[in-house]
């Protein structure tokens, strides 16, 4: 058995079950400038995963699930915007909040915190907010896939770690090329390296899989690596560490 991941850019990837049910998380394509392809051509969708409304996260989620027709887990403030703003249809969403573990199309997914905003503005001009969220999706045994979305660091990964035991973690290591305005005022993501690198041991990572990013030539994908390697050899790091192109097919 065999799960495959493929990797859109930013914070976007697509997993794919060794029973062939293919899950895809924050569905950026149409206007990233490393998609390695189209809505059309992502062929299959089975479940939708949202982690928060932003942008680069919330991506092309309402063009999916019309072409595709496939369940959206995801939380409230998403949830409005896809029924309200864009007429999806109610049964298709599927709304839950950290803790609810659910299990959608035969997959478990367990919603866990995510230490960060969810937000987006309405056509109208209202705010929309609600809370950020992480995901653990189980494969396969044995394979327990972390997305955090765009979390800040929090202790409550080592009590994840303990409790739910994610094999493989897609760790935001750095800020993608021009995705905020006054770009040179921010030192890092979410996360700095060293914290991805500490939250990878409190979750007891056995792969880490780097994310966040357009290309991995990008300044911080490499210091990220830089970092990695010296923490492997100083005994602080014990997870496997992989960097995708854009397209790349991992198997895991």
């Amino acid at each position: 058995m065999t799960t495959k991941l493929i990797f859109f850019g930013y914070a976007g990837y697509k997993i794919i079950t060794p029973d062939n049910k293919h899950i895809v998380i924050d569905p950026f394509l149409k206007n990233n400038p490393a998609a390695p392809f189209t809505l059309a051509e992502l062929e299959q969708v089975d479940l939708l995963l949202i982690t928060h409304n932003a942008y680069d996260h919330f991506g092309d989620a309402p063009e999916i699930i019309e072409r595709y027709k496939c369940p959206v887990v995801c939380a409230l403030d998403v949830a409005h915007r896809l029924k309200t703003v864009h007429k999806i249809n109610p049964d298709l969403i599927r709304v839950t909040i950290w803790g609810m573990e659910m299990n959608v199309v035969g997959i478990p997914v367990r919603p866990v915190e995510s230490h960060h905003w969810s937000f987006t503005i309405t056509p109208e001009g209202n705010l929309l907010s609600g809370p950020a969220m992480g995901y653990i999706v189980e494969t396969e045994p044995g394979v327990r896939i972390y997305h955090p979305g765009d979390t800040a660091i929090t202790r409550d990964m080592k009590l994840w770690g303990e409790l739910y035991k994610p094999t493989i973690g897609l760790m935001h290591v750095a800020l993608p090329e021009n995705s905020m305005p006054h770009m040179e005022c921010y030192l890092c993501g979410e996360l700095t390296e060293e914290e991805v690198i500490l939250a990878s041991e409190w979750l007891q990572l056995e792969h880490i899989v780097a994310s966040h990013y357009v290309s991995k030539d990008s300044p911080g994908v490499k210091s990220f690596i830089q970092k990695a390697d010296i923490a492997k050899k100083e005994g602080r790091l014990s997870a496997k560490v992989s960097v995708m192109d854009p397209g790349e097919v991992l198997e895991l």
